[in-house]
């Protein structure tokens, strides 16, 4: 399996394919460069497969069909965008459907998706070994995702092998699409860019934030993102794949699920925070939220009302409440209510009192 070395910036060590083909928003978002502004941030992966595992836990079945039926129902969006653009810079002419799903997959090492190797391509089926998957079901999604854009044909996925290694088999079915059509509706492809830049210093040579490089590691053995402070991995993938499998969740499985995932993402966090070594830098761990194509968030203390967070723009709400929520309750050593109220059009506020 091939390495990512030579696709990184030799100054900060962010691949280019990051730094170059995106902007960081001073409202907390980083979208693509060009149409149709595609929303991207930085995932935590164990975050990702400790909630998948607990529901699944939870609901006493494996749910992993519903995340992959998401993260497939986002993938088609991208890679329908991304042919749309190569159509026009193009006049129209298409690489073959072979050369399309390899040209589409194979960026996801730079995103610390996995490290992929395509073992064969076949009209009935497609064959990819696998390396350090960032989610299964995830991965499952993305592949079947682009192989039913490249040929035009819905496709599944199947995956054999373990947490570390296996091969991904797509092959026709419309097992994803079948699930994929209960969501309610359809999330846009792209978003509106910010209004301004996020201020902020930069990388002389690709341009992107000197703090992203600050915070993240790429190019390790394994070509994973990892978060320096804590060791944990991380990946860069667009927004909405995740928000449509939490949706899709709700949907199938009822509202209380909602208030479920952001209390499994708080157990994750409050575990997170509670092993950091010095205790919870509250200000700097807030101040890392643009960066991270988080939101922005910001904190403040009212004696009547206790700790409140707000959050402007947040990427997902579920995950950065029980993220936020979990953070606090480390910062005080006890137990916390929340209080989830609105604050604007795309921001939320964030109450934090005694249990």
């Amino acid at each position: 399996m091939q390495g990512v070395m030579g696709m990184l910036c030799e100054s900060c060590g962010i691949p280019h394919g990051i730094s170059r083909g995106n902007i960081w928003y001073a409202d907390g978002s980083i979208t693509g460069r060009y149409p149709p502004y595609i929303k991207g941030t930085f995932f935590d992966v164990d975050e990702l497969n400790y909630l998948f595992g607990a529901l699944s836990r939870y609901m006493q079945y494996d749910i992993s069909d519903i995340v992959a039926a998401g993260k497939y129902h986002d993938t088609k969006q991208y890679v329908t965008a991304m042919i749309e653009r190569m159509k026009e810079s193009s006049g129209g002419k298409l690489p073959s459907s072979e050369a399309l799903f390899q040209m589409m997959l194979y960026p996801i090492r730079v995103w610390g998706i996995a490290d992929v190797r395509i073992v064969s391509i076949e009209p009935e089926k497609k064959v990819i070994e696998v390396g350090y998957p960032y989610s299964i079901p995830l991965l499952c999604g993305d592949a079947a995702g682009v192989a039913s854009v490249a040929e035009g044909v819905e496709h599944a996925a199947e995956w054999e092998g373990n947490d570390e290694e296996g091969v991904v088999t797509v092959f026709f079915s419309d097992a994803y699409s079948t699930i994929e059509r209960r969501i309610e509706e359809e999330f846009p492809v792209g978003t509106e860019p910010g209004e301004s830049e996020l201020a902020c210093g930069h990388c002389v040579e690709c341009g992107a934030p000197s703090a992203v490089s600050e915070i993240f590691a790429w190019g390790n053995e394994h070509l994973t993102i990892i978060e320096r402070s804590t060791g944990r991995r991380y990946c860069f993938n667009n927004t909405n794949g995740v928000n449509a499998v939490l949706k899709l969740l709700v949907s199938e499985l009822g509202e209380d699920i909602h208030q479920g995932m952001v209390e499994i993402a708080r157990e994750y966090s409050r575990d997170l925070h509670g092993d950091l070594q010095g205790g919870v830098d509250l200000e700097k761990e807030l101040g890392s939220f643009p960066f991270r194509g988080w939101g922005v968030a910001r904190a403040d203390h009212a004696e009547k009302k206790g700790d409140i967070v707000t959050v402007d723009n947040p990427y997902s709400g579920i995950l950065v409440a029980g993220r936020i929520w979990g953070m606090m309750e480390a910062l005080r050593g006890a137990s916390l209510r929340m209080v989830w109220e609105a604050a604007g059009e795309g921001a939320v506020k964030l109450v934090f009192e005694p249990a």
